[in-house]
């Protein structure tokens, strides 16, 4: 391992010529010291801490658990490494030392999370005089604790149902399918259930946020059943609305703690925009780092760009092919569960990954973090940030550029960048597919009660109640749904669980070779746009092309192949609006915002080189088209007399308009690319007249309240996508401003003037 000091690689760095044309901004965070609170903890706890070295507790879980003791929820919102786990560690074990029969569920967002947190409990419960096995009522030796996910076998899984443990550290897919599903197996559990844990809170975003919210309520209507009032303990990244989130998400009253008093290792920032293609520049960077001896993770955007580098990588360097790996989501779970091992022992000098390890996997002590791209939002920065430096050790976290708008704006801009606020977490409980959906599963769980055309068994708060009753009524006119003699309503299929995914990407289909090997699966949601004949499709560092989608099976047949292009679809689209929600009129434009369809169908796909993304050609494809509901806003243009006169193209300046302001949703709301989707007309007969419209909606069905929030902020959406335009030197418009890589239409027509001359109409002056 290489000593980090006044020699370090990444000091070296602001002395070597080349790197002192493309760093854009440095800064140095020095040390902090800890601030440490005082609070009285159980002698047989208190042992358990001092033999990890905790001597002294910080002042923000000192803050927590004296709430959490006054019966108070709290969600914690403090940096990476800050003693999170703690916070809800003692008091389950605290309720456990007083009443045995006292039981607390954890829940992760991902599996792996789980593991990673049951050996440390399983160690304190132990050090706390709670061996990890005791002896039931029934006699039985049941483990302390237990993960109980996907992974592990149904042989297991039926002995932890029969035997149950006082903890359960599980995800939300679990509780949904497997919990609340058969919460009469669970009786025991829910019936003595003490604590509810939601860790790496900041995670529920959007739909799959929205679907979270419903399985707790539910999860909470069976713990009332079996008569328990659990308490919540939520943590969370630093977000812009933790308190809202948390409530929310749960239908709850919380507390928020959000001053920590965790020490801070020292650590340098480096921006950085490249001379040439920001993937060449990681990829350049990631093997100085780890040839320097440097414990290095590089967080790319997408599967595709992962597994690029890791190729390139390993064909630069073929001594480094041992000590280094890709991970992301879509590998199976043996091969994350190695890789994750390997990584936390330092059998792995580096590892390529997408966001699958931002959250809190403890991955052991890193030493340098690389992001090629702006990840999406501060919050997600820092996190991903937040995985090096751990043991105290001076580190080092790189912000590679891409050709991307927002990129270079804060290329231009860093101090906005390094002063900017966090991000919202936005969720919509209220999503008319997703209410509709736990409606129907929560009459399978438990027949609603009916009084006086109420339902008093089920947590409406944060809900739109108008909207839950009409979808009642309609499950009810749909047969889907029966009321009793005695006014109980409840679902005519028993488990309606199966048919419904609570993740935004619907069912998964298994990618597999012709001989029948699988290699990974793919939700529904991308499967047309990464998948679709002929598409070359990425894993662990290999190429495969793809020969056919079998929608029965829910599979997906490839073959192996060595080819110079990536591929990217093509994508003809329309919309209809169904129902306008709100309105605004400003000097020279209408915004609107409701509920639209919206109906895209994958017409061919391009073939790119890998180097430089320069097409190489087109191929026409005939798939099913695919209609979806959702929420999105509409900007309706005024007068348009001067753009027409001053010869831009209309058409075309629209479109690059969509572009820019959709590149600029993650200052407002935590999102990715793939959220938010656009489309313009040139004309369009709206409202009695035909006008220019530019439509931007919530690229999911039913919508994920992400255009809402732009409504709050159409002012400054506007200034910084003129920004974005009026600062980027290029002549006709570049992925650094107006162009879009997964553009559906090859980016054709854009005018980056004629879009830069609309924005100015729209600003107050």
């Amino acid at each position: 391992m290489y000593i980090l000091g006044t020699e370090a690689p990444f000091n070296l760095l602001l002395e070597d010529n080349y790197y002192q044309k493309i760093i854009i901004d440095h800064r140095y965070l020095p040390e902090e010291p800890p601030v440490y609170g005082s609070l009285d903890i159980s002698e047989p706890l208190k042992k358990a801490l001092e033999k990890r070295g905790i001597q002294r507790l910080y002042s923000h879980q000192v803050e927590a658990l004296k709430l959490i003791r006054e019966g108070k929820n709290v969600v914690i919102m403090t940096p990476t490494a800050s003693g999170k786990s703690l916070i809800y560690n003692i008091p389950i074990i605290e309720s456990i030392l007083k009443d045995p029969s006292s039981t607390a569920l954890m829940i992760f967002p991902l599996k792996g999370l789980e593991q990673n947190q049951l050996e440390v409990l399983n160690e304190l419960l132990r050090d706390s005089g709670l061996t990890d096995l005791y002896v039931s009522k029934r006699g039985s030796i049941v483990k302390r604790a237990e993960v109980y996910d996907g992974d592990i076998s149904d042989y297991r899984r039926r002995s932890i149902r029969l035997h149950r443990p006082s903890v359960i550290l599980t995800n939300p897919d679990m509780i949904h399918l497997a919990i609340n599903a058969y919460h009469r197996k669970w009786s025991d559990f829910l019936s003595h259930l003490k604590y509810i844990v939601i860790d790496e809170l900041h995670a529920y975003r959007g739909v799959f946020g929205s679907h979270v919210s419903h399985v707790l309520r539910r999860l909470k209507r069976m713990a009332s059943f079996y008569g328990s009032s659990p308490q919540f303990i939520a943590c969370s990244a630093t977000i812009a609305n933790p308190l809202e989130l948390a409530e929310t998400l749960t239908g709850e009253s919380f507390v928020v703690i959000d001053k920590s008093g965790a020490p801070r290792s020292a650590r340098h920032y480096f921006l950085i925009n490249p001379l040439e293609s920001p993937y060449t520049e990681a990829t350049r960077l990631f093997i100085y780092l780890v040839k320097a001896g440097l414990r290095t993770i590089a967080f790319t955007k997408a599967r595709k760009i992962t597994e690029l580098i890791y190729r390139w990588v390993i064909e630069r360097e073929p001594a480094l092919k041992d000590k280094i790996s890709a991970y992301r989501a879509g590998f199976l779970p043996r091969e994350r569960r190695s890789i994750e091992e390997r990584l936390f022992k330092g059998d792995l000098l580096g590892v390529i990954t997408t966001s699958a390890l931002e959250l809190g996997i403890d991955i052991g002590g890193l030493d340098a973090c690389i992001l090629v791209g702006y990840p999406g939002s501060i919050s997600s920065f820092y996190q991903r940030a937040g995985r090096v430096g751990r043991g105290g050790q001076e580190s080092a976290v790189f912000f590679i550029a891409l050709r991307d708008g927002l990129d270079q704006y804060f290329m231009r801009h860093p101090e906005e960048f390094f002063n900017k606020g966090f991000e919202a977490v936005v969720i919509d409980p209220s999503n008319t597919y997703i209410l509709k959906d736990h409606i129907l599963i929560a009459g399978a769980e438990l027949s609603f009660i009916e009084v006086d055309g109420k339902i008093k068994n089920y947590d409406l708060n944060n809900l739109e109640r108008e909207r839950f009753y009409n979808l009642l009524k309609e499950l009810l006119n749909e047969n889907l749904m029966k009321r009793s003699k005695r006014n109980r309503i409840y679902s005519i299929n028993r488990f309606p669980h199966k048919n419904i995914s609570i993740r935004s990407s619907g069912t998964v289909y298994r990618i597999r070779l012709s001989t029948g090997e699988p290699i990974g699966e793919i939700d529904e949601w991308r499967l047309l746009k990464e998948c679709h004949p002929e598409a070359i499709y990425l894993h662990r560092g290999k190429q495969y092309r793809v020969l056919r989608i079998l929608y029965s099976d829910k599979e997906v047949l490839v073959t192996e192949v060595d080819v110079l292009y990536y591929t990217n679809p093509l994508i003809s689209e329309k919309i209809e609006i169904i129902e306008r929600r709100y309105s605004s009129d400003l000097e020279n434009l209408k915004i609107r915002w409701g509920i639209i369809d919206i109906m895209q169908k994958i017409v061919g796909y391009e073939k790119k080189n890998i180097f430089d993304g320069v097409t190489i050609s087109r191929h026409l494809l005939d798939m099913p088209e695919r209609r979806f509901r959702t929420e999105g806003l509409w900007m309706v243009l005024g007068e348009i007399k001067e753009l027409i006169e001053g010869g831009f193209d209309l058409a075309g300046s629209l479109h690059a308009m969509e572009h820019v302001l959709i590149s600029c949703v993650p200052l407002f709301a935590i999102s990715e690319k793939g959220d938010i989707g656009g489309l313009s007309y040139p004309e369009l007969f709206i409202e009695g007249e035909r006008r220019p419209v530019i439509f931007i909606y919530d690229a999911c069905p039913g919508g994920a309240g992400l255009t809402k929030r732009l409504l709050e902020n159409t002012e400054r959406w506007f200034r910084t996508a003129l920004s974005i335009i009026s600062e980027c030197p290029c002549h006709e418009g570049c992925p650094s401003c107006v162009q879009d890589p997964q553009c559906g239409s090859s980016n054709t027509p854009l005018d980056k003037y004629g879009a830069g001359a609309i924005l100015k109409t729209l600003i107050k002056e």
